[in-house]
């Protein structure tokens, strides 16, 4: 009598507990901006669930694929889930360029962007690690020939084709954006995806924004002074972090400690417009204990800080 309802019971506990760790499908692939002021290498794609608990993203992965739909390239496949399943909620992935010029701190680095060939017709798919693909955006118009097919979970019919007339833009600061709601499905590329008009707003998965700007050319600027987060973050020894300036002027970076002391003083200089970029190594000087440290700056009187954790 015992086996015959602990059996049954031992199924139904699988069958609740699988579709849980599964949960990474409603997704929609929401916005991608794929250059900015031309950079190819500075570029963020942003995810939103539209369900509750589609946090495992670590059972998906992002490929780009060329304006025939072949060539396929894994843009991010993440080893890690995030922390924030609530539906609507996003999952920022950017390369490090995007992130120290406007941030927020992105939940996934991309180390290996959409080449460059692909910005003008292509296609970008969040599928799972045996090629499922659950959300497709394809774009180029007539110049995408390629597949738009996908799974019916975000689709009703399987097909998120035509594509969007318009490419991945190479200069300035648009993204592709979708236009529906957190909860709503695929009806095709053309007539869900749009080019902002505005500035983009990237919102990582705690729920952090920064606003995309870009000015008439050179590397992107972000609005007044930047201090880019520090990477890697825990760290062991060396340290990077990026300051964007909108002038010439001077610089100062400072570290300090938990208890609001200044240990070291790693930036006292004139610098140029743009993006500087820095790196400290914690072992010159003396080496300092493990703890959480602060990079603080001051700049054309702005400060800003920016915390990070050493570990010995």
């Amino acid at each position: 009598m015992k086996r015959g309802v602990t059996l049954p019971l031992a199924i139904l506990a699988v069958a609740i507990a699988s579709p849980a760790r599964a949960s990474f499908h409603l997704m929609q692939i929401e916005q991608v901006i794929g250059s900015v002021n031309g950079h190819a290498g500075s570029q963020a794609i942003q995810l939103r669930m539209r369900a509750l608990g589609e946090n495992f993203v670590s059972f998906g992965r992002l490929r780009a694929w060329d304006a025939a739909g072949a060539n396929p390239v894994v843009i991010m496949d993440p080893t890690t889930d995030v922390a924030n399943g609530a539906a609507g909620s996003r999952v920022l992935f950017a390369t490090s360029t995007f992130a120290n010029t406007f941030g927020p701190t992105p939940d996934f680095i991309i180390t290996n962007p959409i080449p460059a060939s692909y910005l003008a017709a292509g296609s970008l798919t969040w599928e799972d690690n045996g090629g499922s693909i659950y959300w497709r955006l394809s774009w180029g118009g007539a110049g995408y020939p390629g597949p738009g097919t996908g799974t019916i979970p975000n689709d009703p019919d399987g097909n998120f084709n035509p594509p969007c007339p318009s490419g991945l833009p190479t200069s300035g600061n648009q993204a592709l954006l979708f236009t529906g709601p957190a909860s709503a499905t695929s009806t095709d590329n053309a007539t869900d995806y749009q080019l902002t008009t505005g500035d983009p707003v990237f919102i990582n998965n705690a729920g952090q924004s920064a606003v995309t700007t870009s000015v008439g050319g050179g590397e992107p600027t972000a609005h007044g002074v930047q201090l880019g987060p520090p990477a890697p973050n825990p760290a062991r020894r060396v340290v990077s972090y990026s300051v964007m300036l909108p002038r010439a002027m001077h610089v100062r970076v400072a570290l300090f400690d938990l208890a609001g002391r200044q240990v070291r003083t790693l930036v006292d200089e004139d610098r140029p417009a743009g993006l500087q970029q820095f790196r400290w190594d914690s072992a010159r000087e003396g080496a300092l204990s493990g703890g959480v440290y602060s990079l603080r700056l001051e700049a054309g009187g702005v400060r800003q800080a920016r915390r990070f954790v050493l570990i010995r």
